[in-house]
């Protein structure tokens, strides 16, 4: 206003002077100069003023892309006025004066204005000091269509502290809790069919569940863990052939164990062998140094009955019978028979009678299915689905993580369309890679190294198996570090966007490996203690999200 009233006052006064007819032509040539010039100082400090004002609309812009690219919106206003200043940085002496953000009910849509004032340099003459300039932007952001698998680590090792106050599983839980939450927007369920979210706990071995049969080979060929067991039936602990399977499986052999192949019959090599841990007791294997000692042979033992008696005083004994200071023994042609853990030296018969069992035998704690992780969560668009399987995850075993990779493959694959039953099929799930609008990602959390050795039973076996490839620790180690980086690149030739955190202090971790896993550098993140892997979380959110300008 100032401006337009101060450019009225010199045409008036122009407008005067034309009209004059008195005075000399020198002084009517000095004011004529005086207004050009004065005309230009205004026409150049209106172009500073214009040149600000764009340089304030771009700044606000990438603000409101910088701040709104973050999942929490708690510190919208804050995080916009830092990203404004930064950008715009006192262009051209001019003075930021004020910034707004508001978001709509659901996130996604964010308001934007801000202000500045530029001083004038010629225009002060005209008593226009500076110039106030507005601009005004409004931000949409979208979550991109996602197909995301969380493959979470569940081994021992993660029961520990890693320089905080809480163990490393219950830090994980808070952190995938937290993601969930901000990707659900504190809704039950996503129901613009663009979310999608599934989970895979994973030890030294993974717990695809007991609902896929078709899935296992009937005819797989198990370790044999007692001298007069020649077939390949399972024994649970009830007698019952596969009733107490709990739903971890073995590595497939023959290279399937690190390719997304579906299971076919008539492929038995990509079917998958129930994973069964022998009693450690009875193992034949003198490399085998396993402590779960949980099923025990039994025998029938049978002894002899007698009658002994001296002085007209009888009783019966069993076993033998000693004729010594004046007794007297008849066989009554009896015999008592119990089953006993190992046979005496005063039996007639004792044959071998199947097998008892510890007590209690824990389906996960003890037995065949030992140290077996939380089942599988197939993709779902149900926040509570995947907030009851985070919480249910227990820290125990050692770590094999490429099966814990390619299980998350297998569940991002679109070769596996069909397979997973429930959510997954009734969606059809998983779609096709590049499909647009839509992106697959991974986000592999670790504390550990792979391992394999001869007291644990992995999907691999045990190392003196061979099954990685090498009875030799070292080498075994490697061949399982090989197998995890094949199946991370084949992941990423489809297009699969990896993120690799290492939990815990880089001695315990294969840095190397995680970093090659990634899908790039700033894929890998380091979180040395628990409290920083919720940040770690929600940078992966952030970087999960789309923004555009929407002005």
């Amino acid at each position: 206003m100032k401006l337009f009233l101060a450019m009225r006052k010199t045409l008036q006064e122009l407008r005067l002077f034309a009209r004059s007819e008195s005075g000399m032509t020198l002084p009517v040539l000095a004011f004529s100069l005086v207004t050009l010039v004065g005309l230009s100082g205004v026409a150049i400090d209106t172009a500073r003023v214009q040149m600000v004002q764009s340089k304030l609309q771009f700044s606000l812009d990438a603000a409101g892309l910088a701040a709104g690219a973050t999942v929490s919106t708690s510190n919208l206003n804050s995080e916009t006025s830092n990203y404004l200043n930064a950008n715009f940085n006192g262009y051209m002496g001019a003075t930021l004066t004020g910034s707004s953000v508001t978001a709509n009910s659901t996130n996604t849509v964010f308001t934007l204005s801000a202000t500045a004032t530029v001083p004038t340099t010629f225009m002060g003459a005209l008593g226009v000091k500076n110039v106030s300039v507005t601009t005004n932007s409004q931000i949409s952001r979208a979550v991109t269509g996602l197909e995301l698998v969380l493959v979470l680590d569940n081994t021992g090792s993660m029961a520990d502290s890693a320089g905080g106050s809480v163990s490393k599983i219950h830090a994980l839980q808070t952190a995938a809790t937290t993601l969930v939450n901000t990707l659900f927007g504190g809704e039950t369920t996503s129901t613009n069919g663009k979310l999608w979210v599934g989970i895979v706990p994973f030890t030294q071995a993974v717990n695809i569940g007991t609902s896929h049969p078709t899935w296992i080979n009937p005819d797989y060929t198990y370790d044999k863990d007692f001298t007069t067991d020649t077939t390949a039936t399972l024994d649970w602990g009830n007698g019952s052939n596969n009733n107490g399977w709990l739903g971890c499986v073995d590595a497939r052999q023959n290279g399937y164990d690190i390719t997304d192949d579906p299971p076919s019959t008539s492929t038995p090599a990509t079917l998958f062998g129930e994973y069964y841990w022998p009693s450690d007791n009875l193992n034949q294997d003198s490399w085998k140094q396993g402590s779960n000692d949980w099923r025990f042979p039994q025998y029938n033992e049978c002894k002899e009955k007698y009658k002994r008696c001296k002085n007209g005083t009888c009783t019966t004994v069993t076993g033998s019978c000693s004729t010594s200071n004046g007794y007297t023994c008849t066989d009554l042609g009896t015999q008592t028979c119990s089953l006993v853990s190992s046979c005496s030296g005063t039996y007639k018969t004792c044959t071998a009678d199947g097998f008892t069992y510890a007590s209690p035998l824990n389906t996960t704690q003890q037995g065949p299915n030992y140290l077996c992780p939380q089942q599988v969560t197939p993709m779902t668009n149900n926040s509570t689905t995947l907030l009851t399987a985070i919480n249910a995850m227990t820290a125990q075993g050692n770590t094999e993580i490429n099966q814990g990779m390619v299980w998350g493959w297998r569940m991002l694959s679109p070769r596996w369309q069909g397979m997973w039953g429930g959510t997954m099929d009734a969606n059809g799930l998983p779609l096709a890679y590049n499909t647009q609008g839509m992106v697959k990602a991974i986000v592999l959390v670790t504390d550990g190294e792979n391992t394999i050795n001869n007291s644990s039973h992995g999907s691999y076996w045990y190392l003196g198996s061979g099954r990685t490839g090498s009875t030799n620790s070292g080498t075994a180690v490697s061949d399982l570090d090989d197998k995890t980086l094949d199946v991370c690149t084949a992941m990423k030739n489809e297009g699969v966007y990896i993120y690799t955190i290492g939990l815990g202090t880089s001695g315990g971790i294969n840095t190397s490996e995680l970093q090659s896993c990634a899908t790039a550098v700033n894929y890998y993140f380091a979180s040395p203690t628990t409290t920083q892997l919720s940040s770690i979380f929600s940078a992966i959110g952030d970087s999960l999200s789309n923004l555009r300008v929407s002005h």
